[in-house]
């Protein structure tokens, strides 16, 4: 309902689940809380607990660090009442006693846990009777965690004018030149302000973007030569990269590294990049655009 918030603990490779999740809870109303630390167990627990979120979307797979931990893992040593429920019982959980609905994006079912493929709702009134509500511009739609505080929020209205500040003043530039087909390729996470302005900024300007699904740098460099993109959007970690001295990226990857001529960079640049050096760089806050 209007003015709940839910909690949104996915990784890179549910891009698309990501943005169903940011741009349905926009649309109803719904405050979507993210926070920066998704290796850590306790910040989970932080963001549940003081925001008060009545819903928890996540991915369940995803690996922590190198431990033979998952998402799934926090979730069950947070909330140990889940492996006694069954189909259709109410969640009740005694650390969380706001949350009603948690939905995951895996296929292996987890007790207490809806899959994501399962709780869609038609907005067709032919197919259901369910009204979406329609938001208004001072609706928070997003609350950014970082370090146990909150770091920003945004209202509908803030992203929409963020977005806008964006296009002109950066992205539009992808759709000028010999290139301007090419997709813009995005790898910086979708959960930031950043990204999901970029998104915003792109599709209502009808450019087409690509999310690798990993921002490893491996799936980067297989990936980035493949759409041939000239602009690029990516994180300081990214950009900064150095290369082992025992790794070479391929030729494949340097001549794409080439044609990317402009690089948006949520954070700061140590000065030239090694992986972008003949790009036009601009280096954004990525909390606060």
């Amino acid at each position: 309902m209007q003015g709940d918030k839910i909690v949104s603990f996915v990784d890179e490779a549910s891009s698309a689940e990501s943005l169903v999740l940011q741009m349905g809870a926009a649309k109803a109303g719904v405050t979507v809380v993210c926070f920066h630390e998704k290796e850590s167990q306790d910040a989970l627990d932080h963001a549940l607990r003081t925001t008060n979120a009545k819903g928890l979307f996540f991915s369940p797979s995803t690996s922590i660090g190198k431990t033979q931990n998952t998402r799934k893992t926090f979730l069950q040593k947070l909330m140990p009442e889940l492996e006694a429920m069954y189909a259709g019982d109410e969640l009740k959980l005694s650390k969380y006693p706001a949350l009603r609905h948690i939905v995951q994006t895996g296929f292996s079912k987890i007790r207490g846990v809806n899959m994501f493929k399962d709780v869609a709702v038609y907005a067709n009134p032919s197919m259901s009777n369910y009204s979406i509500p329609a938001n208004s511009a001072d609706a928070l739609t997003h609350v950014y965690l970082r370090d146990g505080r909150e770091v920003r929020s945004f209202t509908s209205q803030d992203f929409v004018t963020a977005s806008q500040d964006l296009w002109q003043s950066y992205l539009s530039g992808s759709t000028e030149g010999e290139h301007k087909d090419l997709p813009v390729f995005v790898s910086t996470d979708l959960e930031q302000p950043l990204g999901f302005a970029t998104v915003l900024a792109c599709s209502s300007h009808l450019k087409k973007l690509f999310v690798p699904g990993s921002f490893s740098i491996d799936r980067i460099t297989t990936s980035l030569p493949r759409q041939g993109s000239t602009f690029l959007v990516c994180d300081e970690g990214l950009y900064n990269f150095e290369w082992p001295s025992s790794y070479t990226p391929g030729q494949a990857f340097e001549e794409s590294g080439k044609r990317v001529s402009q690089v948006l960079v949520g954070g700061k640049t140590n000065g030239v990049s090694k992986l972008f050096h003949h790009s036009r760089a601009y280096s954004v806050d990525p909390y606060s655009l």
